[in-house]
């Protein structure tokens, strides 16, 4: 018994904090995609649940589960338009459509580049508010995040 199990809560905090440092919104870099994170339908995964396995010979090992919630962009418009998500979420864009579109904060947050089609466009949304968002080729486009608590 020479591990303690106060270094799991810490751990599964210290890996949480870190996600959400960037700001707002954070991806691996600037026009970050996703390739094959995304299917044909909205949906969501579940919350976000640690695994925790023991090391071999170190410390015991916390992995995080990222919940993921999945838009698509077809005839012209995200479906949803709407999504409703808690902090440290991935939104994953797919262009389903045959003209090319981008994901674009109508406040400086994050834009994607222009996505052809099947390409895909993430973020993780690590701060609670109100982001509207829309497609800078078709400025009829709209959607808006919501990141609750």
């Amino acid at each position: 018994m020479g591990r303690s199990l106060i270094a799991i809560p810490v751990a599964v905090a210290v890996a949480v904090g870190v996600a959400g440092v960037s700001g707002a919104f954070s991806s691996n870099h600037a026009g970050a995609r996703l390739t094959g994170a995304a299917s044909s339908s909205p949906s969501a995964s579940a919350m976000p649940m640690p695994t925790v396995s023991p090391g071999a010979a170190g410390p015991v090992r916390v992995e995080l589960q990222q919940r993921v919630v999945k838009v698509e962009i077809m005839n012209f418009a995200f479906m949803p338009a709407r999504v409703e998500v808690s902090p440290g979420t991935r939104l994953v864009w797919t262009n389903e459509d045959s003209d090319p579109h981008t994901v674009t904060t109508d406040r400086p947050g994050f834009t994607s580049q222009a996505l052809d089609t099947g390409q895909t466009y993430g973020e993780v949304v690590a701060r609670a508010g109100t982001y509207a968002y829309h497609c800078t080729i078709h400025p009829f486009m709209h959607g808006t995040v919501v990141v609750e608590g």
